[in-house]
């Protein structure tokens, strides 16, 4: 019997093909084009590997291909990469699984690729401050760059989902933002009193700079110089110039280190990691868990200033007798 798609129904499905059906799948479910891309150049390496080894169908795949192809990539890749790969495949084949259209996941047995537990790469007061001071906030785009690092500052916010804010989604008298996130999930984040009137000076610049440009109806919070959104590797470029000309060689100036800036002093001001997981919009608590191990000079502190032995009056030397 043919289906609707022209293929013999129960015919052997062709990997390279499947693959391309599981990402239009992907597209559909609005999942991050940072996934899909991620799903892309992890999938079409594996299918051009099995068919090297005369695998071109999803059933034709075993564990030890899984096994082999991972095994050449470490090779190549950090182990992240590696288990990156691992995950792609392991995805796939739990979606045609949920089909009722392979019979195993080849992938199902193989664990997670261990990786070495690097430090977060996070600035330090000094760098904040040297970053900051490099905009020239007498111009609109300086500005915006400005209360930008502020906001990612504040918020942790990734840095796609802060080039995604809208206008609406902004509600100071609130004090938060409605932010879109991984896999189109909204989530609310508190905004400090610290950034308010940030935001306040710079909506009332951002107002009269696009109405000069005839684009007061631009809906994003944070425009590109035409007024439409902007793009994502713009503003990496832009932050890590700025990281330049503060002379920031310690760590890596980007988007996401202000990110993990973020979550270390949460953590280390006292914050929960089950509140920095719901703030940052993680699925679990996995890496608000390392976090708190990065912070945890902060805690060998807070220990010592907290021991009963520090905190009480027990007189250690002073021989007593409970009567």
């Amino acid at each position: 019997m043919t289906g609707l798609l022209g293929r013999q129904e129960n015919a052997p499905l062709a990997l390279e093909p499947t693959i391309e059906e599981f990402l239009a799948g992907c597209r559909l479910r609005g999942l991050s084009p940072h996934t899909l891309e991620w799903y892309y150049y992890a999938l079409h390496p594996f299918a051009r590997y099995a068919a090297a080894r005369g695998e071109h169908t999803v059933d034709a795949v075993g564990e030890a291909t899984v096994r082999a192809f991972l095994a050449e990539q470490s090779a190549r890749v950090q182990p992240a990469r590696v288990d990156h790969y691992r995950q792609a495949v392991d995805r796939f084949y739990k979606w045609l699984l949920e089909q009722g259209r392979v019979a195993a996941n080849p992938a199902h047995t193989i664990r997670k690729v261990r990786e070495p537990r690097r430090l977060l790469p996070a600035f330090n007061e000094a760098e904040v401050a040297a970053l900051l001071a490099q905009p020239d906030t007498r111009r609109f785009l300086g500005l915006r760059d400005h209360v930008f690092m502020l906001t990612l500052l504040d918020t942790g916010l990734r840095l796609s989902e802060a080039l995604g804010l809208r206008l609406d989604d902004v509600d100071l008298e609130g004090e938060a933002l409605r932010v879109l996130g991984k896999g189109g999930k909204e989530r609310l984040v508190g905004l400090s009193p610290a950034l308010e009137p940030h935001l306040r000076r710079y909506l009332v610049r951002r107002a009269a700079a696009l109405a000069g440009i005839g684009r007061a109806d631009s809906p994003w919070l944070f425009p590109n110089q035409n007024g439409d959104q902007a793009a994502s590797k713009g503003f990496q470029l832009r932050i890590r110039e700025y990281g330049e000309a503060a002379g920031i060689t310690r760590v890596r100036v980007s988007p996401h280190t202000f990110r993990h800036t973020f979550a270390l002093w949460f953590v280390r001001n006292g914050g929960s990691p089950f509140h920095l997981q719901k703030i940052l919009g993680h699925a679990s608590l996995e890496m608000s868990r390392r976090y708190c191990e990065l912070a945890d000079v902060d805690f060998l502190e807070r220990q010592r200033a907290l021991s009963p032995l520090s905190r009480a009056d027990l007189r250690v030397g002073v021989r007593r007798r409970l009567r």
